[in-house]
């Protein structure tokens, strides 16, 4: 697995709401605006890392623009925590955009945003410590009935007609099951945000049981605040 000493302090970041990216999972993306080309084009001249992380979402900002079409503003604070991926796949498009596949490596702590800024887009100063597991070998887990956790998952997609590779999920290791499912269900930004920020994996089992059990009885999605306080 990737070495935990050799990811960096500084990398530089993708903001984008509602996406999330764990380790050992793969985010693909689609890359046409500049700031963000220029991103790819810096990340594949320098390590192959991109920091995933998702802009901040407070009751109290009035944010306007679209972020998944690249008019958001480009300071919005941002969450404290994200998730630094390999650019795995890269495909330069016709139309001068790109399609990018990243692959999972290891959770990070936000230190600070490298100012004045030095490129199009924001790189950050990150800490990797608190999740030294994040590049070590897939983890298996007894604590957690794999089956139900499938049984429930199907249910809940089925709501959204999501149709995952239930092929390829059934023979993964526990990690990549969890957080494959934690990526592709359609849970709420602030919902995406407390699944990467749960350390342990049972706890992040916890939470997604309950996230999808409560929409599975109530037909309600986006209640974050019955489970997270």
């Amino acid at each position: 697995m990737f070495d935990l000493e050799r990811l960096p302090e500084t990398i530089p970041v993708f903001p984008l709401t509602g996406a999330l990216l764990l380790p050992k999972g793969h985010l693909p993306l689609n890359i046409f605006e500049p700031r963000y080309l220029d991103m790819v084009y810096y990340a594949r001249e320098k390590n192959g890392l991109i920091g995933m992380i998702q802009p901040s979402i407070s009751p109290f900002d009035v944010q306007e623009g679209d972020d998944q079409r690249g008019t958001a503003p480009r300071n919005r604070p941002l969450y404290s925590t994200g998730c630094v991926g390999m650019i795995s796949e890269l495909i330069e498009r016709d139309d001068g955009g790109m399609s990018v596949l990243l692959t999972g490596l290891s959770r990070y702590d936000v230190i600070g945003e490298v100012l004045p800024r030095q490129q199009t887009f924001r790189q950050l100063r990150v800490r990797y410590d608190r999740f030294d597991e994040d590049c070590g070998l897939p983890l298996y887990s007894e604590t957690f009935n794999r089956e139900t956790l499938l049984d429930m998952a199907a249910a809940y997609l089925e709501l959204y007609e999501v149709s995952p590779k239930w092929d390829v999920l059934e023979k993964t290791c526990d990690e990549e099951l969890v957080n494959a499912l934690a990526m592709v269900c359609p849970f709420d930004p602030a919902e995406k945000q407390a699944l990467l920020e749960a350390v342990p994996l049972t706890d992040r089992v916890d939470l997604m049981q309950k996230l999808m059990g409560f929409a599975l009885t109530s037909g309600q999605a986006g209640q974050m605040d019955k489970f997270v306080q």
